[in-house]
């Protein structure tokens, strides 16, 4: 069966011509990844979804090699076994071609999230972020305060660790990562009395969300490529500085 066909047959609230309009703007999906050509066959044990509905994407930085979006709180990056939220790649799949994951962001955080788009592209910056090349800058809010700035050196898993703070005042804290690992802000910042913000797995005090904001990624590859920090992290009538 054609998956127009199909669509219209699953879904009995969609005509068969907006099952074609649907597919034409790649928001179909089949077994998981968007196709775009209405006559291709599917088969019964074929798994298809609709996107109805496509939230608008904040596209920070557009290039032949990659995209760079600022990702919204609670959006996770890639899919998950929840079918009922799509994922930041997920969504991206519906306006590009390609799309290659080469890095991840918490799903509670916000902020940069770079995709690639060509294979190339994707070995180059797997590459990258692996070898720990591209800067990665965090904004955040923390329980209590941090008076100076201060290097945390504690492994995560039995791996090296290390985050590098600077406080920017009334709870709210900048950090550096040297290193990837897992939750390592969170991690870090829980390990010295200071966990972040709404970050309920590591005993961060209460909020409608984890306030972690990925701010910056800055290489001479991708260039410096900033997510303004959302309102909810840094209210717009608060005087910031960016520094």
């Amino acid at each position: 069966m054609r998956l127009d066909q199909a669509v219209a047959a699953r879904f009995p609230h969609i005509s068969r011509r907006q099952a074609r309009e649907l597919i034409a703007q790649r928001r179909v999906l089949v077994n998981e990844r968007p196709v775009a050509i209405a006559s291709r066959e599917v088969r019964d044990h074929d798994r298809i979804a609709l996107i109805e509905e496509l939230p608008k994407l904040d596209i920070l930085k557009l290039t032949d090699g990659f995209v760079a979006v600022n990702k919204p709180a609670g959006m996770p990056t890639q899919p998950t076994r929840d079918r009922k939220q799509r994922s930041l790649e997920e969504l991206l799949r519906t306006q590009f071609k390609s799309i290659y994951l080469v890095h991840r962001l918490d799903t509670g955080a916000s902020g940069v999230v770079v995709f690639a788009r060509t294979r190339d592209a994707a070995a180059s910056l797997s590459g990258l972020f692996s070898s720990r090349a591209i800067r990665k800058t965090y904004l955040m809010r923390v329980e209590g305060t941090i008076p100076s700035p201060m290097t945390i050196e504690s492994p995560i898993g039995g791996k090296e660790a290390v985050t590098k703070t600077r406080p920017r005042g009334d709870g709210l804290i900048e950090a550096e990562i040297e290193t990837g690992r897992t939750h390592q802000i969170r991690v870090h910042l829980a390990s010295i009395g200071h966990p972040v913000v709404g970050d309920r797995r590591y005993g961060g005090p209460k909020a409608p969300r984890l306030m972690l904001h990925a701010w910056k990624l800055d290489h001479e590859t991708i260039g410096c490529i900033e997510a303004p920090p959302p309102d909810d992290l840094i209210p717009s009538a608060t005087p910031w500085k960016p520094m």
